[in-house]
């Protein structure tokens, strides 16, 4: 919400700057450049540099299109339309498309206009500059994310150790707390925001390396996926085994652990010998007791997946 009153705040300032510029220029129809002023505005400083440069582009087109047009056609409708039926495949081509819609505004300047002259075009060029020009401004102040980001990564990791604390629980008591889908639920609408703010943070850096923050992210992700599939063995043990006792406090060892600093080589250690204790230990004696082993083999698979997942991130993030 936050975000949304900057960009409210942004757009309402540019738009009544580039008015009141507009006005002591002396331009005609200065309301277009405010209100092209108000549709520069964008989210991030990388979409407002190409958004702007796509406008720039367009506009100009279509202002010295539609000169020649007219000029040849007359100012008619029919000039009009034809005038369209060239522009719009033009800056699909271009994939400028951003701009195609001030263009046309300023074009139906030219349209209207009793005669074509040097200073109409100049002031539908000022126009258009004067609108991109003052967004830009404004673009250029954008909030800083990265303590949100900060936050939602402490908020990321608390609960992350809550549901693999719940899962070193459920090894033990064979049940699944009723909170935990819940949990699960708002831990991946914390995920998908985290995500979108991550990106903010990439887009508005012109010169310093925030990959960080998208890849951290994306690990994340990539560790719930794993998390969800994890859960889906509880569903499927059929009885209590011995391995499972040991299986719950490795779990817990590995929620104690979830930490944006931790390395997880320990713990992976730790995970190998858990493996090799567990062939060692005396061959099922029921269909039952084989199956749920084939499942707890499995939990922990994706448990060292889990792992393995934060150990190739940590390993990447210092490479950089």
């Amino acid at each position: 919400m936050k975000y949304i009153y900057n960009l409210a705040f942004k757009m309402a300032i540019s738009a009544t700057v580039a008015l009141i510029i507009g006005n002591i220029l002396g331009l005609q129809y200065a309301t277009v450049g405010a209100v092209i002023a108000i549709l520069s505005i964008q989210d991030t400083r990388k979409k407002a540099l190409i958004v702007s440069y796509r406008r720039i582009v367009a506009c100009t087109i279509g202002v010295f299109l539609s000169v020649i047009l007219y000029k040849v056609a007359g100012n008619s409708s029919i000039a009009f339309g034809i005038f369209l039926l060239i522009l719009i495949p033009i800056t699909s081509k271009l994939r400028i498309q951003e701009g195609m819609v001030p263009a046309v505004v300023l074009s139906t300047h030219i349209l209207v206009a009793e005669s074509i002259t040097l200073s109409l075009i100049i002031n539908e060029l000022l126009l258009m500059l004067l609108g991109i020009g003052i967004a830009g401004v404004a673009n250029a102040f954008m909030p800083s994310l990265e303590d949100e980001f900060r936050e939602n990564i402490e908020w990321i990791e608390e609960h992350y150790r809550i549901i693999i604390s719940k899962m070193s629980k459920s090894l033990i008591t064979h049940t699944v707390d009723i909170d935990e889908q819940k949990i699960i639920d708002k831990v991946e609408i914390r995920l998908h925001e985290s995500k979108e703010t991550a990106y903010k943070i990439v887009n508005n850096s012109f010169f310093r390396s925030s990959s960080y923050y998208t890849d951290y992210i994306n690990m994340r992700i990539n560790q719930f996926d794993t998390i969800k599939r994890m859960r889906l063995h509880f569903e499927r043990f059929n009885i209590p085994v011995e391995q499972m006792n040991i299986m719950s406090d490795f779990t817990l060892c590995v929620a104690e652990n979830i930490r944006e600093v931790n390395d997880c080589k320990d713990l992976l250690h730790e995970l190998d010998s858990l493996r090799i204790q567990f062939k060692e230990m005396h061959l099922p004696k029921s269909r039952e007791e084989f199956e749920s082993r084939a499942q707890l083999l499995q939990f922990l698979n994706d448990m060292e997946e889990f792992l393995l997942i934060k150990r190739n991130f940590f390993i990447s993030s210092k490479n950089h």
